[in-house]
C-alpha cells in the first residue's frame, strides 16, 4: 500500500507543474506585462507609471545606464533632460519569472489585490465561511442520498422504489432562485424559523448557515438519489449479491457490507470531483444570505480585474483538485485491493 501511495503522489508531481505552467502561461504569457499594467492602473496608465508598474512587480530591471540614471536623479545630479526610457529597462528572462512564479504559488505567497490587502488573507477569510456552510451541507447531501438510493435498492420495481423516483425529478426540476426566495421567505421571513441573512464566526455562525444548508440538501438531492439509486441497482444485481444471500446473510448485511463496499470506488470518483469545488461555496446562497463567501470574493475579483484574486483562486483550485484526485486513488486502493495490483 506504501509503495501504491508513493507511485501516486509521484504522478501528480508533474500534474502539478503542468498546472503552475498553465496558469504562468494565461497570466503572463498571453497577457503581456503592458497589458497587465494597463488593467491595474487604469486611468493612471502612461508610459512612465507603466514602466514603474513592470519594474516594481519584477517584469523588468535596470540597465546599467538605467541605472547611472536613475541615481543621479535621486540624489539630484542629472543634468537637465535626464529621463528614463524603455531602453534603459530590459526583460527578465521568461524562465526566471516562472521559478519566481513557481516559488511563490508553493509557498501560497499570492501577492496583495486591488485594496493593498494580502490576497492569501482575503482567500483564508473567505474560505472559511464557504467551507463552514458547504462541509457539512455536502456531507449530509450524500448521506441522505446514499441511505435513500440503498432503500430504494431494497424495493426495487415496488411502489416505494416509483416514488422516489418520482421525488427525485420533482427536485431537479425546481429552479434554485424560485427555491431560495420561496424558503427565504416563509422560513426566515414570515415565520422566523431561521435569521433571513446574515454570518457570525464561531459555531453562533451555523444559526446564519442552517437554512442554507437545508436549501442545498435539497437542491441536490434529486441528483443524489438518481446517481446513487443507479450505482446499488447496478451492485445488487451482481452474482457476489446472489452468493451472499445463498449462504443466508441478512438483507442489512448484504446491503451495508457488501453492495455500499463495491459501490464505492464510483461514489469516491463523484466525490472527488465535488469536493474541489466546495471551497468556493455557493455563489447563490452567499449572495442571498449575505455570507461573505469565497464566492462572492472570486466574482468581486473578476469584476475589479484583480488579477492577483484570480490566479490565486485558479491556482488553489486547480489544487485542490490534483489533491482530491490524488486522495480518491489512495482510496480506490484501501477500498478495492486489485486497483493496487493494477
Amino acid at each position: 500500500m506504501l509503495l501504491y501511495a508513493i507511485r501516486r503522489i509521484l504522478y501528480a508531481i508533474p500534474i502539478l507543474f503542468g498546472v503552475i505552467l498553465l496558469t504562468f502561461t494565461l497570466f503572463y504569457v498571453i497577457n503581456t506585462p503592458d497589458a497587465l499594467a494597463i488593467k491595474e492602473l487604469q486611468k493612471a496608465a502612461n508610459p512612465e507609471t507603466v514602466r514603474q508598474w513592470k519594474i516594481q512587480k519584477g517584469f523588468c530591471v535596470y540597465t546599467e545606464e538605467g541605472l547611472r540614471k536613475t541615481k543621479e536623479i535621486e540624489t539630484g545630479r542629472a543634468s537637465p533632460g535626464t529621463v528614463i526610457t524603455d531602453e534603459d529597462i530590459r526583460p527578465v528572462a521568461m524562465p526566471v519569472l516562472f521559478l519566481r512564479y513557481g516559488l511563490d504559488l508553493l509557498t501560497f505567497d499570492f501577492g496583495r489585490d486591488r485594496d493593498d490587502r494580502p490576497v492569501s488573507q482575503v482567500l483564508l477569510g473567505g474560505m472559511v465561511p464557504s467551507l463552514k456552510m458547504m462541509v457539512p451541507a455536502f456531507c449530509l447531501s450524500e448521506i441522505i442520498t446514499i441511505f435513500l438510493a440503498l432503500f430504494c435498492a431494497l424495493y426495487r420495481g415496488t411502489k416505494i422504489d416509483r416514488a422516489f423516483v418520482v421525488l427525485a425529478v420533482f427536485l431537479m426540476s425546481f429552479n434554485s432562485v424560485a427555491l431560495i426566495l420561496f424558503f427565504q421567505k416563509f422560513l426566515a421571513a414570515d415565520w422566523r424559523y431561521f435569521p433571513i441573512s446574515g454570518y457570525d464566526t464561531g459555531l453562533s455562525g451555523y444559526a446564519y448557515l442552517a437554512l442554507p444548508i437545508l436549501i442545498y440538501v435539497g437542491l441536490s438531492m434529486g441528483v443524489g438519489i438518481r446517481f446513487n439509486r443507479i450505482l446499488m441497482l447496478d451492485e445488487i444485481h451482481q452474482d457476489y449479491v446472489r452468493t451472499a444471500r445463498a449462504k443466508g446473510l441478512g438483507e442489512n448485511t448484504v446491503l451495508f457490507r457488501h453492495v455500499l463496499r463495491n459501490a464505492l470506488i464510483p461514489l469516491i470518483t463523484r466525490w472527488a470531483v465535488s469536493i474541489p469545488f466546495l471551497y468556493l461555496g455557493s455563489l447563490l446562497l452567499e449572495t442571498f444570505f449575505g455570507i461573505p463567501g469565497l464566492g462572492g470574493i472570486t466574482l468581486e475579483a473578476i469584476q475589479n480585474a484583480d488579477l492577483n484574486t484570480m490566479r490565486a483562486v485558479v491556482f488553489l483550485g486547480a489544487l485542490l483538485f490534483v489533491l482530491a484526485n490524488l486522495t480518491a486513488d489512495i482510496l480506490y486502493g484501501i477500498v478495492d485491493p486489485r486497483v493496487r495490483v493494477g
